[in-house]
């Protein structure tokens, strides 16, 4: 069984390095709102210095623990708005770019959607549409314990602080959507948090309205508003610019070592039922076949992956909780209680009842 360092865990971890610009401008923030930023860097591989060079990458993890570094000292100062409003569009790089130049919100959202995985690995973004208006919901692919929240609200205002700024105010209000009382119509930001005290604050600040105590986190559009033309819609500038991202996420794929050790990572954090073939090459942005084929590169296929991963959670869940057979077959994604004690069966050589009666053995594997 393969072990792998200490360094190759944390950058596995969250499949991409996080561009060190990030984390310069959230400790400029933290500074500009009266705290001492020099705590953020405590212990960290990095420091102050190190991330000014345009270039520099941290890794997820430390970026987890400066943020909630960050969010302990200044969250309830609104860190996150303040963070959103500092995030200006050349910060963004080569995705800012290419949705600067969109020439519509509609392939504006795209770029931001198939992309933002190399800004912002924390997240992922998918798109659907409900009546009149078009859902676009964040979810959070890592464990990244209390920050979910603050992430989300962050990634919502800088977007939505964006698109109020590269619409075509013209075209926009040929369309109805002219600015009222400095909002965007019809467009609202959900977060599933109740409402923060500093929200009163910065409610007239923002383009449109935050609700709070909703469901899941979303921004929801008006099905036409995708319509309106970019400010400085170029076609050919924005193709290039998503070139130039699609090169980059495939050099972080490749840069990020075992495509393996990354999918079996990606499962053990994410909850049950896990993702489909399908569902992960969206994730790695290739697609399904080239994904089987670098899987098979690798002498393994997704499948195999995902039973080790679904083992490993089976045998934990019977160990050490108190959930039935039935509960645990459904939690792994198991619609039928059959199939899920012949897959342990056939893991084990014993039933999942005999297993938690026997004991331990056999341990979960905790590498590939």
């Amino acid at each position: 069984m393969a072990n792998t360092s200490p360094d190759k865990e944390r950058q596995m971890l969250g499949f991409f390095l996080v561009p060190g610009v990030y984390m310069r401008v959230m400790a400029e923030t933290v500074r500009q709102l009266g705290y001492n930023d020099r705590s953020l860097y405590e212990g960290l591989s990095f420091s102050a210095e190190d991330l000014k060079a345009n270039d520099s990458r941290v890794f997820v993890t430390d970026a987890i623990l400066m943020t909630q570094r960050a969010l302990d000292l200044a969250g309830k100062d609104g860190l996150s708005f303040m963070l959103a409003r500092e995030l200006r569009l050349t910060i963004h790089g080569t995705l800012g770019f290419a949705a600067l130049t969109s020439p519509t919100f509609a392939d504006a959202l795209d770029s931001v959607r198939r992309y933002l995985q190399l800004r912002a690995p924390f997240l992922s973004m998918s798109q659907s549409e409900a009546g009149e208006n078009v859902l676009v919901q964040l979810r959070t692919e890592f464990d990244a314990p209390g920050l979910y929240p603050f992430l989300a609200e962050t990634v919502s205002a800088t977007l939505i602080m964006l698109t109020e700024q590269l619409l075509d105010r013209e075209d926009a209000e040929k369309r109805g959507f002219a600015m009222t009382d400095g909002k965007l119509p019809g467009v609202t930001v959900h977060m599933s948090k109740p409402e923060p005290d500093y929200y009163a604050r910065f409610a007239n600040q923002l383009p449109v309205r935050f609700e709070y105590g909703k469901p899941e986190e979303m921004m929801v559009f008006p099905k036409a508003l995708l319509n309106v033309r970019m400010r400085l819609a170029d076609a050919d500038a924005s193709r290039m610019a998503r070139e130039q991202c699609e090169f980059e996420l495939q050099k972080a794929l490749k840069d990020q070592g075992d495509i393996t050790l990354a999918i079996r990572n990606m499962l053990r954090m994410t909850p049950g039922p896990l993702p489909s073939l399908e569902a992960m090459s969206e994730r790695f942005c290739v697609s399904s076949r080239t994904l089987k084929r670098r899987l098979a590169e690798k002498d393994t296929t997704y499948r195999e992956i995902l039973e080790s991963v679904l083992k490993d959670r089976a045998i934990q869940l019977l160990r050490y909780t108190n959930q039935s057979v039935s509960e645990i077959a459904y939690e792994l994604g198991y619609a039928d209680l059959s199939n899920f004690s012949r897959a342990f069966r056939k893991w084990t050589g014993k039933s999942a009842s005999e297993f938690r009666e026997d004991g331990p053995d056999p341990a979960p594997e905790l590498g590939p």
